[in-house]
């Protein structure tokens, strides 16, 4: 698909703002897959965004983003379709090449994307998560034929696209850690697949499709997630996708990765109920997506090695896969449950209450009465 992208240069997306929509203004090319979009900032007005689309890009595919975005409106964090002068929602463009691809607009919401923020509070990790759970439901009951598509970024095409391209990982000690991955995915994972629900899904909740802001200004300590953006990457997919595809973003930049899902999940809870297949499934979806986006990002390098976009999540996936290699289902699973408010594990209320009624049969281990003794707690936990 990288082979079909548009190739606009600044010059010629201006004259097409103001061919199409009457906006003249400055021009700023924004990150992009296998799209173009471009920002428009007239001195005054309304700033869009200009996007372009893949020429192989399904137009009922665009339909779709357009009609989830307004179906998402009550939310407040989607931006709104612009019409041309026209009238029209989208319309076909020729590019400087010769190839047809079909353009169209949104307005342009204001807020730093996430991505840029060098610290994210655990109030905002915690905001985002409740976030995704507004968009959750203001997604229900949106259903399109364009999203029930064969998509290598929907998790249920995960381990097809790793078993495709993990040959093409050269780095050893991030092709290690995808195996081990893979393998305790398969085992602890996949067969809880068939019991998640499914849904319209936005599908990819990275820190540059997500805007925050708040306070006096995007960088103050009173953050909060302010707008969702990019839609193209929807398909109807497990509902609890995209808390799944935060969890792995916000992973892989975070001291501690664990503690940063657990935040997000409280925030999630306030908003949309997690069952336990999906509590257990979700840090393993998450891990998913980072070894797809490894593969994926191998196999597209060598279809286009200029492209550094492609690459925009990479050093920090292999510095982090290797220590999620060795985080066990048992303690991920523990960590999302207590996160939901949920017993970590389920069975250790009635082990308190065993214990609690048996205190009196115990004989002593130590020579001092740990209960009475002053006593220091060394934290040797996997955090």
């Amino acid at each position: 698909m990288l082979d079909h992208a548009p190739r606009f240069d600044p010059q010629s997306a201006a004259a097409l703002a103001h061919d199409l929509y009457g906006v003249d203004g400055a021009i700023r090319p924004l990150t992009s897959e296998r799209d173009q979009n471009f920002l428009v900032e007239p001195p005054t007005g309304e700033r869009i965004v200009l996007k372009i689309a893949n020429a192989i890009e399904d137009p009922a595919m665009i339909d779709a983003q357009q009609q989830a975005m307004a179906h998402c409106a009550v939310s407040g964090l989607t931006p709104r379709v612009v019409a041309t002068r026209t009238g029209a929602l989208v319309t076909s463009v020729v590019a400087p090449d010769g190839r047809q691809h079909l353009a169209w607009a949104v307005t342009f919401l204001p807020g730093a994307a996430l991505g840029t923020l060098r610290h994210r509070s655990t109030a905002l990790l915690e905001h985002f998560g409740a976030t995704i759970g507004v968009m959750g439901r203001a997604l229900d009951g949106f259903d399109h034929a364009a999203i029930h598509r064969d998509f290598y970024w929907d998790l249920a095409r995960g381990r097809a696209v790793i078993d495709e391209h993990r040959p093409l990982v050269d780095d050893p000690s991030l092709g290690a850690a995808i195996d081990a991955c893979v393998a305790r995915f398969d085992r602890d994972i996949a067969p809880l697949l068939p019991s998640l629900a499914r849904s319209a899904v936005h599908n990819d909740l990275n820190p540059h499709n997500v805007l925050a802001g708040g306070g006096d200004d995007a960088w103050s300590r009173h953050q909060r997630v302010v707008g969702i953006v990019d839609f193209g990457d929807m398909v109807h997919g497990y509902t609890i996708a995209d808390l799944a595809v935060a969890a792995a973003y916000v992973m892989i930049d975070a001291v501690d990765p664990l503690a940063a899902v657990a935040a997000l999940v409280r925030g999630y809870a306030q908003e949309r109920r997690l069952d336990d297949a999906e509590c257990e499934a979700l840090v393993g979806l998450a891990v998913l997506r980072l070894c797809t986006s490894a593969c994926v990002a191998a196999y597209q390098r060598r279809q286009n090695p200029d492209n550094a976009y492609l690459d925009v999540s990479q050093a920090a996936i292999r510095r982090v896969l290797p220590t999620l290699a060795m985080v066990p289902t048992t303690v991920a699973t523990a960590i999302v449950r207590a996160a939901t408010g949920r017993e970590p594990v389920p069975s250790s209320a009635r082990v308190r209450q065993w214990l609690a009624a048996h205190t009196h049969e115990f004989a002593p281990l130590l020579h001092v009465d740990l209960r009475t003794e002053p006593t220091v707690v060394l934290d040797l936990s996997i955090a």
